[in-house]
């Protein structure tokens, strides 16, 4: 066994904690590492090449939910030994820190920071509307990809971003063209004027204001409270982020919550559809005579919208009276279960077509 392997045996018995020092009341005042990503780079830069190389080398149907799980899991057991983390995805990653964190540590402050500015920057390419869409992003900017595979990721891209709207030149600023990064590896350069990792989110893809106060971190970094508050003022423009949040609220059981922000928002933003419907997928198995209330007022709601279509008025119709029809299927007795078991499992096939119409409602 050669010194090498030695020292990589005792480094797996180190945990990422034992690399890092202790927070001042200055650090601790720091919310995010954006627009200082430079002096983290190092740090950055390392988790990045190690989603390329896993992705590229290791195992192409990888997933981001499969980097968030991991990034999330190193940060929550960053205390335990790096042989804690046995799965190679994980393992490759919290190897890959050890070596910049032995000649620059950061507080343990700034290590869970760094983490979540890449979480945030996985969820910042969730737009491409594909499992993989960040790890194929990053994996193309830096330079893993064949030429063919290249071509295939661009022509891919630009198909996709075609159909949102977006121009040539954002398509270009967006892949990083090689001509934007021939300096790229320079140190100075890489997190200079536009961040690999920040780049564009969909709000400038579109040309919205960006509210960099609010969201500058990710929507998911903020505590329950903040937002709590960031809905009530922006939910309308944030249709995703109010389902994800009451999803969350949903999973941690806290049914007060949700009827405390259903209340309020709706006190605010009077008949906003999305809510209502929300709120019935919510309650579709736990309560689906609430359920059932909340996609009527769904359909009130739409019926009085007067600036949607009456062809989109008329589907959204459809598919809120099939749930409704499907909560209110009685529950088969025994002997009518036997009997439909004999017919080709009828009911069965009804529910499956109930589940999809759901599946479909997409303009959430």
């Amino acid at each position: 066994m050669d010194h090498d392997e030695d020292r990589k045996i005792g480094e797996d018995e180190l945990s990422l904690s034992e690399f890092l020092v202790p927070d001042t009341p200055e650090i601790k005042e720091l919310k995010s590492i954006y627009t200082n990503e430079y002096e983290y780079s190092e740090y950055l830069s390392e988790i990045e090449f190690s989603i390329a190389e896993y992705y590229h080398n290791e195992n192409r149907k990888v997933t981001d939910k499969d980097f968030i799980k991991a990034l999330k899991n190193i940060k929550l057991n960053r205390n335990k030994p790096i042989s804690f983390f046995e799965r190679p995805l994980e393992k490759k990653i919290a190897d890959s820190l050890v070596e910049p964190l032995e000649e620059s540590p950061l507080t343990d402050h700034e290590f869970t920071l760094v983490l979540d500015y890449v979480l945030w920057v996985i969820d910042n390419r969730s737009w491409l509307k594909d499992k993989q869409a960040y790890i194929k992003w990053i994996t193309y900017v830096l330079g893993f990809f064949s030429e063919d595979e290249e071509k295939k990721y661009e022509s891919q891209f630009k198909k996709f971003a075609s159909k949102m709207g977006v121009s040539g030149a954002q398509v270009d600023m967006l892949l990083m063209k090689r001509e934007m990064t021939d300096d790229f590896f320079d140190e100075e350069d890489l997190f200079e004027d536009e961040s690999l990792l920040e780049v564009l989110g969909p709000d400038e893809i579109f040309e919205n204001d960006r509210m960099a106060e609010d969201l500058e971190t990710g929507f998911f970094l903020m505590d329950d409270n903040e937002k709590f508050d960031f809905l009530l003022e922006n939910g309308p423009d944030y249709v995703n982020l109010v389902q994800s949040y009451v999803l969350e609220l949903m999973e941690k059981d806290d049914f007060e919550k949700i009827q405390d922000f259903y209340q309020k928002f709706n006190e605010k933003y009077e008949n906003f559809f999305p809510l209502h419907f929300i709120m019935g997928t919510v309650y579709i198995e736990n309560d689906p005579t609430l359920a059932k209330f909340y996609f009527e007022e769904t359909l009130k709601a739409v019926e009085n919208y007067g600036d949607l279509p009456k062809s989109y008025k008329y589907e959204i119709k459809q598919n809120l009276d099939s749930l409704i029809k499907y909560i209110e299927e009685p529950a088969e007795k025994p002997e009518e279960k036997a009997l439909s078991s004999k017919k080709g499992k009828r009911k069965g096939v009804s529910r499956k077509k109930a589940s999809n119409e759901e599946d479909e409602i997409k303009w959430l």
